[in-house]
Formats: C-alpha cells, structure tokens, sequence
C-alpha cells in the first residue's frame, strides 16, 4: 500500500521516483510529507530566465492575482532539469556494469557526460575567476586520471557520489524554503488609489505623491501618507517596535508598513515607495548584508586545503622517487595517477551533506527551518543571543497586568467602572479592560477625549478613563505616576484607582532565555518600545541587557556592538524594523508564526512553531549536527589516508580503494541517520505532524 501511495504521488508530481522512495521511508520515521521535497522554488534570476519559456507570467491573464500553476510548473520543470542528468547518468552506469565491451565503454562514456561535464565546467569557471583549488577541480582531476588509467566505473562512481550528495542537501534546504513561504501570510502587493472619482487597484510602485489612497481596517499601509479623511487606531510595532497603537485622525502621518485596525483610513501619499518608511529598511537590509560574515559549504572550505595538498603530494610521488632512483617514471606515475583517484573524498561529498540533511530534516520537524546548511554552522558557533521584544518575547496584545484600587474602591468595581466607561471605545487598551472586566454595563453618555481618554456616565456618576492628562485637566490630584501604560480612574471627580496594561510575555519567554543564558551565556533586548516595559521584560525573563526607544538602524549599531564585545550573535525577531538586524547578524531567526514577510525574508532561520523553546532546541540540533559531521570527517580522512598510503607503497589496487571508499561513504552516511531519531516536541504550526 506504501509503494502504491508513492507510486501514485509519483506519476502525479514527482520527476525522480528513485528519490521520491527514499524520502517516503525518511519522512515517515520524520512525521513529514513527502511531497514537501520533490517541489523546488527557483530563486535567481538565472534560474528565473531558464524557466521563463514553460508558462507565460504576463499578469494580464491572471487578473492581477499570482497564478499558482505558474509556480507549479516552474517548480516541476526545474525538478526535471535537476534531477534528470542524474537519473540517467545513473541508469547508464548501472546498464555499463552489467555489458561488456564497447557497449559498456560507451554507456560509461555517456553516464560520465551526464555525470560529469557539469562539474568540469563549473571546476574551469572557478578557474577562470582565479578559485583554482576547488571541490569541483579535485573531482575533475581525479575522475580524469581514473580514466587515464582506464578505470572508467570509478570515475563514473565519483561523480555519482557527488552528484547525488549535492543533490540531497540542496533539496533539503529547498523545502524549508518552501515550508516557510507556505506558513507567512505575505502582505498585499497592491493599493486602491482615487483616480477620477474611481478608486482603482494598482500596485504601490504606480502610485504618485499627492494621490489619495484608501486603507481599510486590518491592512497594512503601503506608502507614507497624510490622513484626509476618517479615525482610527494603528499598529506601528512592526516598524517602530512601540507596542501599544497610536490614534490615526486628519492630519496625522502614517508609516508604510503599519496596521490599520479599527476603521477606514482616507490618505494623501507623501513619499514613493523607495522614500517610505518599509523602503528606508529595505535599504537599511542591503546595507546589513554587505557587512554580514560570510558562510561557506564545509566542502568548499575542505576543498580549498585538501586539494592542493593532495595534488602536490601526488605531484612529488610522481617526480621524487625516479629523481632518487627508486624505479621508472611510468611506475610512479601509475601510482600517483592512482593515489590521486583514491584520495577523491567520496565518503566526505555524500556523508556531509547527508549528516545536514539529516539536521534539517529533523529541525523541520521540530518547527525550525534553515535556509542552508551553512546557516546550521553559523547558529552553532554562536556566542550571544539578542531579542525583539514586541511579537517575539511578548504576545504583542495589551492585557490587565496590576489593578491598584484607592481607599473605597476594590478591584472587581474598579473594572467595572473602568470597562463600562470604555465600553464604545475602539482603543486596544478599552478592549483589555473589557476582557478584564468580564461583567460592565453600557453607560448612559460617553465621550472620548482625543489623546487623553474617555468621559462617561454610569448609572449616574461621570466616570473619566484616561492618562495623568486627563485627571490633572479635572484638577484630580494622583497619590503617584506610574511607569508604563496606565489608565488612571476618577468617579464622581474623586481619584478611584489605577490600572496598568501591558504586552504579556509568551509562556515560555523566561524559561527559555534562561535556558540561553546556560548554553550560550549572554542574552540581551534590542526593542523600539519605551523604556519601563522593556526594562520590566528584561527582568521578567532574565536578560544581561536591554537597550530601549531604537530605531531599525539603532538596533543593527547595537547589535554590532554586542558582536565586538561577545563575538557571533542571533538575533531573534518578527517586525520589518527587525529586518536590517536580522540580515546583519550571524545567524537571524524570525517568528515565523507573528512575524511579517520582510522579517521572515531577512533571516537566516525562521521558527514556525509556537514555542520560543525552539530556540535551544535549534541549537542543540545545530551542534549535534556540526558534531556528527566531524566525526564522519576524521572517521573517512583516517581511513581515506590509510588506503592512500597503501596506494602510494603499491599494496592497494583500484578495487581495494573503490571498496574501502564505498564501505566508508556508507557507514558515515548511517551515522548521519542517527540525527532523524528524535521526534518533534511540543505544538509544532504550519508543518505535518502526522504521516
């Protein structure tokens, strides 16, 4: 019934059924899909341009809106142009095995053409920008001498392993692309514009200072405008980190990329899309990664010093010995052509990106996703952890924290009073005190008082809801300030008490910081919100430091800072003025569950579960991972130089070194399985959990 299932899904989507069968059983012990891998995103403009002539992308035929064939069909296609070369040269090598003669030579031939010529043409690229010792030239060259000593089903054999390692890790990494793309809601791409008495939809980049534009309630506003027309509450966190909403009325400005909540907004636009606010960041994106350290594959970094190595000392077993006499130049030369084919790290180019399959395919399960296995190395070597606050470590949802009630008043009347004072009020902090409340009345009048608060009547006593403002306008005399957002209460014009509101930390905000603080060491906050409620969640959930009031490029200079002092950091956040600190870091991490597309498209790790305890739990995965691959490493070079040693003494034949070689790639490679033994923890959003 499995092969069945898989055979099905195969004829229906799936270009490679070979790799389609080995995912099935992997992602069964993994709790995942199986259709999450065979899909691939294209995501250069190169790959863009080889795609462009399967599907016409002219926006005309889709009304406007995305066509998901289109990327269907991009992905199917680019599966096929991958996988395909693959498959066939496999099929020829295979076929070759089993024929003799010329009709074995020539499957061999065209199993190394399919095989092969990629890697050799990418090794002369790499040449011709000056990167000569590469892993790309050590498989041309040793896969060259194999057929110069007319060992063709090793040659064949070295860039299959190869082929086929690279193959898993990029696949692995394209599906938690994937995953994260499919679990972010993305922003609209378009706006409603006035243009002659006609409000037409078109796209930001289309839209003229000076034109009016209009931004219903839950969306977010696409360029810097002036309110002409209308009232309402916005959400700035994501800009500014400010986690309570401001007012929006005529007159007042707003930024691109913040959330209207309550009513329809009418806006004059002030600046283009590249001036406004979400535009400046982008910017400031560009400029983080231009300074971010840059990571490199493990076997590019290998490559680089093993291969002229092994290339020099094939060089002098080839010239030394007949210089001293020790036999003829054909002998040595035999042995170093060998040597050089024995010393291709086939164990290390299928094992190594098979350990970090192994690592992504469990963080995935687990509601982490990388978008690279270098990303993985980056997030285990880190030194210090750095948080947003809005969003990441809080809900970013006003709830009653304190009720302080004054001489007459208790807590209960207090809210009451409070919740049916604000009972018509379209302020997010009203509506914390309603839910508080749980029991209120309607009153008989209400006012708000722009900036300041409510006036009401209820059950015949004037009730006043607001900030110190407002009470001091009454001449009501306050016992105290408060540090925070507070909503001070007055009943009949005498002071009744006092309720504080703030953003709520998520539930496992402290346990988890506390668990950074053993693992890593030093964590710190890097918020835009004011400066007692960030001062008060860095103490709730024990954080070193805590820098507040930051703009998006203030944070980036903090965080580089942090660097200096601590060494490699990871930032975690969700906004877009998280964006420029999330690219700039070491390792970024978005919350994906809260977080908006841009932050999400900034980093470098986004979690897609509930709990902030994925993050320790990524770096564990992380080190465990990096751990593994080590051990495969000096397991295969160990053996690897034993078997070179014998070659270069004469005691090892071609088969010998194609056995050991082979013996080895597989005993790393089950190593590597060890990393899919644990299964995910907790509440995982946006992934499978069931086979």
């Amino acid at each position: 019934m499995r092969f069945r299932r898989v055979y099905t899904s195969y004829k229906a989507n799936c270009p490679n059924f070979a790799l389609t069968v080995l995912w099935t059983f992997i992602a069964k012990a993994q709790g995942l899909k199986h259709k999450h891998l065979y899909s691939r995103l294209v995501h250069n403009k190169k790959e863009e341009a080889d795609l462009s002539g399967f599907h016409n992308h002219n926006e005309s035929n889709h009304n406007g809106h995305a066509c998901a064939m289109c990327s269907n069909e991009q992905r199917q296609a680019y599966s096929i142009k991958q996988s395909l070369p693959i498959v066939l040269g496999t099929a020829a090598y295979v076929a070759a095995l089993f024929t003799f003669g010329s009709v074995s030579l020539v499957l061999f031939g065209a199993a190394y053409v399919l095989l092969g010529v990629p890697v050799l043409i990418k090794a002369l690229s790499d040449i011709g920008h000056g990167q000569i010792f590469g892993e790309n030239f050590l498989m041309g060259l040793a896969t060259l001498g194999a057929i110069a000593l007319g060992e063709y089903s090793e040659a064949v054999a070295v860039m299959l392993f190869y082929r086929v390692g690279e193959y898993f890790q990029e696949l692995a990494v394209d599906s938690s692309r994937r995953s994260i793309r499919s679990a972010v809601d993305l922003r609209p791409e378009t706006v409603r514009v006035l243009r002659n008495e006609i409000w037409e939809t078109v796209k930001p980049e289309a839209v003229r200072v000076g034109e009016q534009i209009l931004i219903e309630p839950g969306e977010r506003v696409p360029l810097d405008a002036k309110v002409v027309f209308g009232e309402s509450y916005v959400d700035n966190s994501a800009i500014t980190g400010e986690s309570r909403p401001v007012k929006a009325a005529v007159g007042n400005e707003l930024m691109s990329g913040a959330i209207n909540q309550t009513g329809p907004l009418k806006a004059k636009v002030l600046r283009s899309v590249e001036q406004s606010a979400a535009g400046r960041i982008l910017a400031a994106v560009e400029d983080a990664a231009k300074g971010k350290p840059k990571l490199e594959n493990f076997i590019t970094r290998f490559a680089r010093v093993y291969t002229p190595v092994v290339v020099g000392l094939a060089a002098m077993l080839a010239a030394l010995p007949p210089i001293f006499g020790l036999g003829e130049f054909s002998l040595w030369l035999h042995r170093a052509l060998l040597f050089l084919v024995i010393s291709c790290p086939c164990a290390l180019v299928l094992s190594v990106p098979m350990t970090f399959f192994a690592g992504l395919a469990n963080a995935s399960g687990q509601g982490v996703l990388f978008k690279g296995a270098n990303r993985m190395e980056a997030l285990a070597s880190i030194k210090a952890v750095v948080f947003d606050k809005t969003g990441t470590l809080t809900h970013g949802v006003f709830e009653v924290k304190t009720v302080l009630p004054a001489d007459g008043f208790n807590e209960a009347e207090l809210l009451r009073l409070a919740a049916s004072a604000e009972f018509f009020s379209p302020h997010p902090v009203a509506a914390a005190i309603l839910k508080a409340a749980g029991e209120y009345a309607e009153p008989e009048k209400a006012k708000e008082l722009a900036g300041r608060g409510v006036e009401a009547v209820v059950k015949g006593k004037t009730v006043l809801v607001g900030n110190a403002r407002l009470l001091e306008e009454n001449n009501i005399s306050l016992p105290e300030l408060l540090e925070g957002t507070v909503a001070y209460v007055a009943v009949s014009r005498v002071y009744a008490g006092a309720i504080i509101i703030a953003d709520s930390l998520k539930q496992d905000a402290k346990e988890t910081v506390e668990d950074l603080n053993k693992i890593i060491g030093y964590s710190a906050i890097l918020t835009g919100d004011a400066q007692a409620p960030s001062i008060l969640a860095a103490k709730e959930v024990g954080a070193h430091e805590v820098f507040y009031k930051l703009l998006p490029e203030e944070k980036l200079t903090y965080m580089q800072d942090i660097r200096k002092r601590h060494g490699s950091v990871l930032f975690v956040g969700d906004g877009i003025n998280d964006a420029p600190v999330l690219m700039g870091a070491d390792a970024g991490m978005a919350v994906g569950t809260s977080g908006t597309d841009m932050a999400v498209e900034a980093a470098d790790i986004v979690l897609l579960t509930s709990e902030l305890s994925a993050i320790p739990r990524a770096i564990r995965i992380s080190r465990r991972t990096i751990s593994v691959a080590r051990a495969n490493i000096i397991f295969a070079i160990s053996a690897k130089s034993l078997v070179m040693l014998l070659g270069a003494l004469g005691y090892a034949s071609m088969w010998m070194a194609v056995f050991a070689d082979v013996g080895i790639a597989l005993l790393c490679v089950l190593n590597a399985l060890r990393l899919l033994e644990r299964r995910p923890k907790g509440r995982v959003l946006g992934l499978s959990a069931q086979s």
